[in-house]
């Protein structure tokens, strides 16, 4: 896993909670450690102090829950050619977490879901994988939250 973090002198709580359940995840996906479990280790090892807790408890337990739902709905966003599995595990994991997110927390707009997991990804790439998160999450978003762009 990268130790890179956002290039931004401040990283608020919630975005700190949004990578940290981006790393969680990237995590559970290779280690196969039950949920609570995990939470534990990252609240004693990995979260700063600024993280936004309960979000990231939130976002873990929700993106954890619906690995094959949102894998499913992102198979069927990808490019002709391309499976999931191709995709970098870190990249999958900010999908996995930012498609949850549009699923669950619909009190936060879709617009600034997309802009936080924009940012997350360019916290981990210096290449295309922003555009794509971002192509994706619009899309997505477009589609289960339909009435936040008519």
């Amino acid at each position: 896993m990268s130790d890179k973090k956002p290039k931004a002198d401040h990283i608020t709580p919630r975005q700190q909670a949004r990578i940290a359940a981006v790393q969680a995840l990237f995590q559970q996906d290779f280690n196969k450690v039950a949920v609570p479990r995990l939470l534990l280790d990252f609240r004693a090892s990995f979260l700063e102090e600024n993280t936004d807790e309960t979000l990231f408890a939130n976002l873990v337990d929700a993106a954890a829950e619906r690995v094959a739902e949102t894998d499913t709905i992102i198979s069927a966003n990808l490019s002709e050619g391309w499976t999931i599995e191709r995709i970098d595990p870190v990249l999958r994991s900010i999908l996995r977490v930012g498609i949850t997110e549009l699923m669950v927390m619909l009190d936060v707009p879709a617009r600034v879901v997309i802009t936080e997991y924009v940012d997350v990804a360019h916290a981990f790439f210096g290449g295309k994988e922003p555009g794509m998160v971002n192509g994706m999450l619009d899309k997505v978003a477009r589609s289960i939250r339909e009435s936040e762009f008519s």
